[in-house]
């Protein structure tokens, strides 16, 4: 049988296939469009530099003229070292070829609509007057007016993109708590009765976020209604700790920081507050209160070099393009927008949930490891080449405690997470990194020798 030149190019990955890549994702994301900030931050380069990458060729045929060495890019930063991207690399060549044959493997989390996420919140929103929570107090959770609730909530609304993505960021971290609980609740109740089924365990195993919550009923149909009662009790109080804990008590402190009151902010969503901040006014504040600035030393500034993460996922993280990071930047002393800065001061209070956005990757010799039981023969010069490098940096790449380098980071972290879902993700990388050599012409077994990926 013929094979898909979608799924399997013949030639080398280039710009073209970078935009069938976001045509792919689409289709199995849903909830409307893959964005440039998505893009950038799967192949791990500057946003502003992705325009670039959109039209350019196979590294095959631009290395070497005039342009960085491939090995300095490796081994760089996204921001200093590189003047211009000389076109895909090898790594971002073989992610590309990985996530066109298996979707479902990005590190994108799928995303639910608006509806559906104050369809799961509505019981647990703090109520007016201990009325039952309406779509007003909707979006004041995630910092915006209650007039953007029903922007949210309408027939109309475009599924997640009809809000910034800020926003839809917040929704993640409320999405994947309450899928946390609902897997954490199975659990127990595995430990208590042998009758939960394996399949069933496993998929709370594999799934997370809102791509476990849409099997809920599938993952629960085999319980009778005295036993879905108490599983759904114990799921509803479990999310109810973190959310009225952490997450509301994290809406409070940014009230505070806004100079209103809790009520007036998460109730009318009353955010907004444009007023500079003078240090001497800055000290007034307790720490968990203190506003979020655009200043230099504020946790906006620093949260990138807090979490180790290169631009494009710190950006990613944000949800935020380039010019409204310049735009508070410059804007020193003034607040940061609420959703942004609820986010932040969120993560900065509970550090663990970064994995819950960008979870750090793999360490290579943990990979290398790995694959070695799998695959006795696998060499440690291998390692790099496997990944889009040349064979030099293998050793770098395995060095005991040594952090992930720049090249490896988006296939790293794909690799353990597949790896840990059971998923043969050495052999369908490696059958890409092949499919790969030999679109560039060169010789496969000279390839594993030598580790070179361009002539």
């Amino acid at each position: 049988m013929a094979r898909s030149e979608l799924t399997h190019p013949s030639k080398p990955i280039n710009g073209q296939s970078l935009m069938s890549l976001k045509a792919v994702l689409e289709s199995y994301l849903g909830g409307g469009e893959v964005r440039d900030l998505d893009l950038a931050m799967l192949m791990n380069v500057p946003l502003n530099r992705l325009s670039q990458l959109k039209r350019a060729k196979s590294s095959i045929e631009t290395v070497g003229r005039d342009v960085t060495p491939d090995e300095t890019l490796g081994l760089a930063d996204d921001d200093d070292a590189v003047a211009e991207l000389p076109g895909l690399r090898p790594s971002q060549a073989i992610l590309v070829r990985l996530l066109l044959k298996h979707p479902e493997w990005v590190p994108i989390p799928l995303r639910p609509s608006h509806p559906e996420v104050f369809s799961l919140l509505q019981p647990f929103m703090p109520g007016a007057d201990g009325r039952t929570p309406n779509k007003a107090g909707f979006a004041p959770l995630f910092g915006r007016s209650y007039i953007s609730s029903y922007k949210l909530l309408s027939e109309s609304a475009d599924g997640s993109q009809g809000a910034g993505l800020p926003i839809i960021r917040l929704q993640r971290l409320v999405v994947a708590k309450y899928a946390r609980a609902f897997a954490d609740a199975l659990a127990a109740l595995a430990s208590k009765t042998p009758e939960v089924p394996a399949d069933v365990l496993a998929t709370a195993k594999n799934l997370n976020g809102w791509a476990l919550l849409r099997e809920r009923d599938s993952l629960t149909d085999w319980m009778n209604d005295e036993l879905l009662l108490n599983f759904e009790n114990d799921v509803n109080q479990r999310f109810q700790v973190w959310f009225n804990d952490q997450y509301l008590g994290i809406l409070k402190d940014e009230a505070a920081s806004r100079d209103t009151s809790p009520e007036q902010a998460i109730e009318k969503g009353k955010w907004t507050n444009t007023e500079e901040v003078s240090d001497q006014k800055l000290a007034s504040y307790s720490r968990a209160q203190r506003p979020i600035l655009g200043r230099s030393d504020s946790p906006f500034s620093l949260f990138r070099e807090s979490y180790g993460l290169t631009s494009a996922e710190a950006y990613w993280v944000f949800g935020i393009q380039v010019k409204a990071f310049y735009r508070f930047r410059q804007r020193a002393n003034q607040r940061i927008d609420a959703p942004t800065s609820i986010l932040l001061r969120y993560l900065f209070r509970y550090p663990d949930d970064i994995d819950l956005f960008m979870p750090v990757p793999a360490s290579g010799r943990d990979i290398f490891d790995a694959i070695q039981q799998e695959d006795p023969d696998f060499k440690l010069s291998q390692l790099a080449p496997l990944f889009g490098a040349s064979r030099v940096m293998s050793y770098e790449f395995a060095e005991p405690e040594a952090a992930c380098p720049f090249f490896a980071r988006r296939l790293a972290t794909v690799f353990w997470q597949q790896r840990q879902k059971g998923e043969p993700i050495y052999r369908a990388m490696r059958e890409c990194v092949e499919e790969e050599v030999i679109a560039r012409g060169l010789d496969l077994g000279q390839f594993w020798r030598d580790g070179r990926w361009h002539k």
